[in-house]
């Protein structure tokens, strides 16, 4: 058998060989000598373990007997490596898409010597045909996942999206869902599903030539059981866990895996902690708030930006007021919720070595400055993985979420309820976190909000303008039941990132309309009489540039505490900050601001 065919399983070699590494170096990016000889090196590998079924088996069976392989095969080899490349060959400079072709292959091969197997020992074509297409159905399910996503979003899906589904709850993943596809959509793509077993039921039946099945010799057989498992376990516990999509959620669980050891640090790192008592503290008993937004951008909110509609009236009427400094040029530090807020709320930032779950946090230095502290958030509590901000909101005295154990939308309205609940007979420190303009936006406010376009249509602009409107309504509810029953002496609000309402909701779109952010702070007047100093510095900052991952650092200054684990020079309260447009960065540390061209004044 292989003396025949020698020369020409060695052509074979050749064309199939070049071909796949051709393919593979389009699909890469930026490949260096040291990638690019070393893959060379590897298909060699590939080519020979994909030629072996064909070599093995070719006298038995037509080629058409592999023609759902080849199609199962095909989807992982061309999936993920042509969508990545589509998405950021223009600005990722390198990347090497080698793992899901290879997976590709050895999938095809493992699949193959199965299908062999079960029809020399089962004798049951119509059984080993059920068998064969439910794995091959299962196999297409994450390329037909990642097709489903290019074609909503014009993306692969990354890391940054992953985040955002690893951290949604059941509620907010049906709402997506729903949202997104429908539930026709939904139901067509379970009849799509189901319609792929059935037809590759159909040809693996069609495909099996019966005759030749039971006339298989030993030898061959020897072949196949090596190829089986020794493709099948090489490929699932070495190919597969590296391949684009999987590779990407073994990162982001690592992540949320490295944030739980924030429990095992927080009570020594709490018992050490350091904090000299507020200076120049009101005598009776008051409040300080921090009011966390979601997804609202200064772009769109009337009160920083020329706007269409006038979506912040009330916030808007404060410029006038003494007492509300507006921040017309804060950003956030990333374009997702847990990677900004996680610097936001601890003294871990883009300008320092310190990891999450070694770092004080803002309600460890309220607690030690003798405040109750009470976190109360209209967000989602993902129970299955502490994210960094349950983390930190667990460790406030007091903490409720609006969302838990409810099915149906709630408002960030009821946010007012829980600060009914607060002693005003204490000092307070309370973290308000709001669901603010989160996507889906219609869904973010009451329909009696609706001031402007359709309240039943689904029209994204609008809608998010409506749910800017609702959160100025908010706010101002927040301040005036605080100012007039908690004797309110600081209010700050500042967004977890922005958002560009023209586009559908994208993890990985973080352009600059993701990162530009609302900030202000409210001072009462004898929050200002007693602190002139810090009152006169926040305002003379107004026209600074900030990134919220420094909001640690500027509510210790507005405490007035003293810790070695304040940096003053990092505070916005403090007329020792340093930071300017020039060395302020984002997205993690990687873009200075200056690269915001069109914030320039």
């Amino acid at each position: 058998m292989f003396k025949s065919t020698k020369w020409r399983y060695i052509a074979l070699f050749f064309i199939i060989y070049c071909s796949i590494f051709g393919y593979y170096y389009l699909v890469s990016n930026g490949l260096g000598n040291k990638p690019f000889y070393l893959q060379m090196r590897r298909f060699v590998v590939c080519t020979v373990v994909l030629l072996l079924p064909f070599i093995i088996i070719g006298k038995y069976q037509k080629f058409k007997f592999f023609t759902t392989h080849i199609l199962t095969a095909l989807a992982w080899f061309f999936t993920f490596p042509v969508l990545y490349y589509m998405t950021y060959s223009a600005t990722v400079p390198f990347f090497s898409n080698h793992f899901d072709i290879v997976f590709a292959i050895y999938s095809f091969v493992s699949l193959t010597a199965l299908h062999i197997l079960l029809l020399k020992y089962t004798q049951q074509i119509n059984l080993t045909s059920i068998i064969i297409s439910f794995f091959q159905t299962i196999l297409l399910l994450l390329p037909l996942l990642e097709i489903i996503y290019f074609i909503y979003y014009g993306s692969c899906i990354s890391e940054a999206a992953i985040m955002a589904i690893y951290q949604t709850n059941p509620e907010e993943a049906k709402e997506w869902l729903s949202v997104t596809f429908g539930y026709t959509g939904l139901l067509f793509i379970s009849v799509f599903i189901s319609a792929i077993f059935f037809i590759f039921y159909k040809l693996n039946i069609k495909n099996t030539i019966r005759n030749t099945i039971p006339t298989l010799s030993k030898k061959p057989l020897i072949w196949l059981l090596i190829m089986f498992i020794g493709a099948g376990f090489y490929s699932i516990f070495n190919v597969l866990p590296q391949t684009g999509l999987l590779l990407a959620y073994n990162n982001i669980k690592f992540y949320f895996d490295s944030a739980d050891k924030f429990k095992e640090y927080h009570i020594n790192n709490f018992k050490s902690l350091e904090v000299s008592p507020p200076k120049n503290q009101t005598s009776s008993p008051h409040t300080i708030i921090l009011v966390i937004g979601e997804s609202a951008s200064r772009n769109y909110m009337s009160a920083f930006s020329d706007t269409e509609h006038n979506t912040t009236p009330w916030l808007k009427d404060q410029k006038s007021n003494s007492n509300f400094i507006l921040y017309k040029n804060a950003y956030s530090s990333w374009g997702g919720t847990v990677p900004a807020l996680e610097r936001a709320l601890t003294e871990k930032n883009q300008y320092n070595n310190k990891e999450f779950n070694q770092s004080i946090t803002i309600i460890d230095i309220a607690k030690k400055a003798g405040y109750h502290t009470s976190w109360f958030s209209n967000q989602g509590l993902v129970d299955s993985a502490d994210t960094p901000i349950t983390l930190v909101a667990d460790t406030s005295d007091t903490k409720d979420w609006v969302c838990l154990n409810n099915t149906k939308p709630q408002y960030d309205g009821e946010l007012i309820e829980y600060l009914k609940k607060v002693d005003p007979n204490k000092n307070n420190f309370i973290i308000l976190h709001l669901m603010g303009s989160h996507d889906n936006f219609q869904n973010r406010y009451p329909p009696e909000f609706t001031q402007w376009g359709d309240p039943n249509v689904y029209d994204f602009p609008v809608n998010y303008d409506n749910s800017l409107y609702y959160t100025d309504y908010v706010l101002k509810n927040i301040y005036e039941y605080a100012n007039n029953n908690l004797n309110l002496q600081a209010m700050i609000y500042f967004s977890d990132h922005g958002q560009n309402p023209k586009n559908k909701r994208h993890p990985d779109n973080f352009g600059f309309a993701f990162l530009r952010i609302p900030l202000f702070v409210y001072l009462s007047d004898e929050y200002k009489k007693i602190n002139p100093e810090i009152f006169q510095t926040l305002s003379n900052h107004k026209d600074y540039y900030f990134t919220n991952d420094l909001i640690y650092d500027m509510v210790c200054g507005i405490l007035n505490i003293k810790s070695p684990n304040f940096d003053e020079t990092q505070s916005l309260a403090s007329p020792k900050y340093k930071f300017t447009r020039e060395t302020l960065k984002t997205r993690l540390g990687k873009i200075p601001l200056t690269d915001d061209k069109t914030d320039e004044k």
